[in-house]
Parts: structure tokens; C-alpha cells; sequence
């Protein structure tokens, strides 16, 4: 139990949770632009609607970008003598170069689709 009083865990755990809110808001934004632009009249509104995409969009990739730091940096301020439980080896065995990547681009996958469907 004196796992739960180490400020590296505790923060790495709090980097985890935060990034699950920026998953809901970026899920809940998302869906609200393409029922918008699938259901709604966007004729001479391409514009003014390219707004909330761009801005989902780049919230995505700001959001999750900071959150994958902070777990990399919590990650490395574990002491060495508590690496050996296993949430924290298997926590820090995840591919956060590759996470990043995977978050930039589909960002912008969600982005292109939601402006290629309302400027077509």
C-alpha cells in the first residue's frame, strides 16, 4: 500500500485520468460535429462549422499530447526501488512514441472526414 502514498504514482495516475476526460470531451465533440453535419442544413455555413472541427481537432492533438507527457514524465520520476510492481512495468512498457503518432493522426483522419463530408 505504500505505492499509494508516492507522489510519482499518484501523478501518473492523475495524467491517466485526465486523459480519459480529454477522451470523453474529444468523443462527445466529435460526434456533435457529424451529427451536425450529416443531419443538419449546412448549405453557406461551411465555413462557420469548419470552426468547431479545426478546434476539436486541435484539442484532440494538444490534449493528448500533454497527457502522454505527463505520464512519460511521472513514469521517470518513479524511485528506483518501487519499479518492480507490475502497473508500473506495464504502464511504462506502453509505446508512447507511437500513442503520440496514433492521437496526431487521428485527429487529422477525423478532422479530413468531417470536412470532406460537409464541403461535399
Amino acid at each position: 500500500m505504500e505505492y499509494q502514498n508516492d507522489i510519482s504514482f499518484k501523478g501518473l495516475f492523475n495524467a491517466i485520468s485526465f486523459q480519459l476526460v480529454g477522451i470523453k470531451i474529444t468523443f462527445l465533440a466529435n460526434s456533435v460535429n457529424y451529427a451536425l453535419i450529416l443531419f443538419a442544413n449546412t448549405n453557406s455555413h461551411e465555413i462557420a462549422l469548419s470552426v468547431p472541427i479545426l478546434a476539436t481537432a486541435i484539442f484532440t492533438v494538444v490534449w493528448g499530447d500533454a497527457t502522454l507527457k505527463s505520464q512519460i514524465s511521472n513514469i521517470k520520476d518513479v524511485p528506483e526501488e518501487k519499479r518492480d510492481c507490475y502497473a508500473y512495468k506495464d504502464i511504462a512498457s506502453q509505446p508512447y512514441r507511437l500513442l503520440r503518432i496514433m492521437n496526431l493522426f487521428l485527429a487529422l483522419a477525423l478532422a479530413v472526414s468531417q470536412l470532406s463530408i460537409l464541403f461535399s
